[in-house]
């Protein structure tokens, strides 16, 4: 009984040393890595395609993990830059970009059976309905079109390059597309109903949505469509390198040279590499051509910007830098010490133009105050006419006071008293406004009201020296805006200049006479005022010239002033001789027809 008790003894101590002792395990720790992977047809299409090769990963990698997050662009260069990703997964634009920036290992490119080069396959597609007007590139100038994005190397840049090297639009045909997001199917659906005009897509997806039942492909067309390395897909650009992919700084060297060699070993027809739609994987792609796109379109990350490149330009060369500088401080002194004296100069010119104004209303005044002194004869006539009739009624009032009349017969004539008080009113008001008349004062009327009481003022004195004075008009009256009070005052001194010239004429063969002629046009007014006198006794040109006077006591302002205000009109003044003899001054001005 013995030894049996012993060899039971024997068997427990052997199973509790397994059990309790601490031994190495047998299995190593599990290892999980992460995978970003750019989801340009949606997360569920991502997922669908290469999940399979990340089984396919675990299964040829002992104790490894390999988790799929799918992002867009900006979010995969996010999620990288945050040092959130082992592994990426993505196109060649966007792998290329961040490899000349960061520390970013390419591991392997995937092989396509698309074409005779397996490891081409990406490239730009113009897409549009089978019964579009729009035949060729050039013709989608002004068409509707999205793209899903502006980092799309194969959506979007890929053509861009293409264009770009045809010359064919300007930055603002570039900056018109519209950039929709993933995923890519939606921009040929929005294509077919019309929401759009043409889609930029990458290769293959038009293809891989027939082959999917999500279209039909009598329903597209590819413009300017290609076949390049006898590729079975339609497409505009030129084929680029395959989607790369590539290890970060925060997975080891290790597990990159494991993974490697796991994708090389993927065989061309296994499950994984048929929902991927690759024949496998090969060395990584040469990125030679993707970069000059980049290169072309000022887009590489190598690239020094020209703000940067002139920076550098200007460190290196320090002294002419120096230079330019106190070129650009003296530069800006000279502008500021310009400025200052142009402010200064325009605020004296400023004044001097307030004081020639002032000046310019005193002498314009002074002309108009000697005006109504040298009509003071007529004046008084124009006054005495009413004043007499009030002596006449208010003696004749007293008279029949005398003889009884009641106050309701005397009525009649007292209101004839009052109506002439009026008229001597009118005849002081109007001389009031012609000695303080205000500047540029229009009103609506017919030009012949301020020519009728010009003559009115001065007729009276034309009667006293025997000149004969006649007014005329021709056409359909218009009614336009004038200066009225100016316009009196030019009928004033041309009617004062013409009695002059005909007192100044000695050798009478006819009897001398004024004639004012009034000549309505279609777009303006002809006012001509000629006389018979001595005629002119300078030329046109000395006559123009303010202070040319030929009387002793005159100042000479009166046919600049006449001037000033016809050009104020817009109007013309021609002053020429008349026929026998005389002298015939000329006023044009506009009217318009809708101030009838």
């Amino acid at each position: 009984m013995l030894p049996l008790f012993s060899v039971k003894a024997a068997l427990f101590i052997i199973i509790g040393i397994c059990c309790f002792c601490p031994c190495p395990a047998t299995a190593g720790a599990i290892q999980h890595y992460d995978v970003g992977v750019l989801a340009l047809r949606g997360d569920d299409h991502a997922k669908k395609s290469w999940q399979p090769t990340l089984h396919w990963l675990e299964s040829q990698i002992p104790n490894t993990t390999f988790e799929m997050h799918t992002y867009d662009f900006d979010e995969l260069d996010d999620a990288f830059r945050h040092n959130q990703l082992d592994f990426l997964l993505t196109s060649p634009g966007q792998a290329t970009k961040i490899a000349r920036q960061y520390q970013l290992n390419w591991l392997a490119t995937q092989k396509t059976a698309y074409s005779s080069n397996s490891t081409h396959s990406i490239a730009s597609v113009v897409v549009v309905r089978s019964d579009s007007p729009y035949q060729t590139l050039k013709d989608i100038e002004r068409a509707s079109i999205a793209a899903v994005s502006e980092k799309a190397f194969g959506g979007f840049l890929a053509l861009r390059y293409e264009l770009d090297k045809l010359d064919f639009f300007s930055r603002s045909f570039f900056r018109n597309i519209q950039f929709t997001g993933p995923p890519t199917d939606k921009l040929l659906l929005d294509v077919l109903d019309k929401s759009l005009d043409v889609a930029i897509v990458p290769a293959c997806t038009l293809e891989n949505m027939v082959k999917e039942g999500l279209l039909q492909r009598d329903q597209f067309r590819v413009l300017e469509k290609k076949h390049p390395h006898d590729s079975v897909c339609a497409v505009t650009t030129a084929l680029y390198p395959n989607w790369t992919l590539a290890k970060t700084t925060r997975a080891s060297n290790e597990i990159g040279k494991k993974v490697t060699q796991a994708l090389l070993s993927l065989p061309e027809y296994s499950k994984a590499a048929a929902a991927a739609g690759n024949i496998g994987w090969t060395l990584p792609a040469s990125s030679v051509h993707v970069d000059k796109v980049f290169q072309h379109l000022d887009m590489h990350p190598l690239q020094a910007s020209w703000q940067e490149g002139l920076f550098k330009w200007l460190t290196k060369n320090q002294l002419i830098t120096f230079g330019i500088v106190l070129f650009l401080i003296i530069l800006n002194v000279y502008h500021f010490w310009l400025e200052y004296h142009f402010n200064r100069s325009k605020k004296d010119l400023e004044r001097t133009l307030f004081d020639l104004k002032e000046k310019n209303t005193m002498l314009e005044h002074a002309q108009r105050t000697m005006i109504v002194g040298e009509l003071g004869s007529s004046i008084a006539h124009e006054i005495n006419q009413p004043l007499s009739t009030i002596k006449n009624y208010s003696e004749g009032i007293q008279r029949r006071l005398d003889q009884g009349m009641t106050a309701e017969e005397l009525a009649p004539f007292l209101g004839k008293i009052h109506q002439q008080v009026g008229v001597a009113g009118d005849i002081v008001q109007r001389l009031r406004s012609l000695i303080k008349r205000t500047p540029s004062e229009r009103v609506i009327c017919d030009p012949a009201a301020f020519i009728k009481e010009s003559l009115e003022l001065i007729e009276f004195d034309f009667q006293a020296l025997k000149i004969d004075l006649k007014f005329s008009e021709e056409g359909t009256p218009i009614q336009g805006e004038f200066d009225y009070i100016g316009m009196q005052q030019v009928m004033l001194n041309l009617l004062r200049n013409a009695k002059e010239a005909c007192l100044a004429n000695l050798e009478w063969d006819t009897s001398p006479g004024v004639s004012v002629e009034l000549l309505y046009g279609e777009n303006d007014i002809v006012i001509r005022v000629a006389d018979n006198g001595i005629g002119l006794e300078a030329n046109e040109e000395t006559l123009k010239e303010p202070f040319f006077t030929t009387k002793q006591d005159g100042l000479g302002l009166g046919l600049a002033i006449c001037r000033d205000v016809i050009d104020a009109h817009h109007g013309h003044f021609i002053i020429q001789p008349a026929r026998p003899k005389g002298c015939e001054v000329t006023v044009i001005i506009p009217i318009k027809r809708e101030q009838k």
